[in-house]
């Protein structure tokens, strides 16, 4: 599980990130992140209907991309603010994959 203050969660920190900052995109997973003041880690998911009708399949894409941040957070810079946007096809890879492919996008922040 991410811990609590490695989460963002209102909307309007939601909006600030989406409005103001910069995108990654690799084949399965889009990445928006934007440098803050806070000296925090934060980040947030999304996984839209698109990806999936079953609720039970998105959460657990989202499970899944939580604990790729959870291991690997250290790799991640502070003061940074991350949304990770699943695509319709991170549907069909395995964990593994995934795993991979974030590791791959998060490098490419520094």
């Amino acid at each position: 599980m991410l811990a609590k203050e490695n989460r963002l969660k209102k909307k309007k920190d939601f909006e600030l990130v989406f409005k103001n900052g910069r995108i990654l995109k690799s084949k399965n997973v889009f990445l928006k992140y934007l440098s803050s003041e806070v000296k925090e880690r934060k980040v947030g998911f999304i996984v839209s209907k698109k990806v999936s009708k079953k609720a039970v399949e998105r959460n657990k894409i989202k499970r899944r991309l939580r604990e790729i941040i959870r291991k690997n957070k250290e790799s991640i810079k502070e003061n940074i603010s991350i949304i990770i946007i699943a695509l319709p096809s991170l549907k069909n890879v395995s964990f593994k994959e995934m795993e991979i492919e974030v590791k791959n996008i998060l490098e490419l922040i520094k």
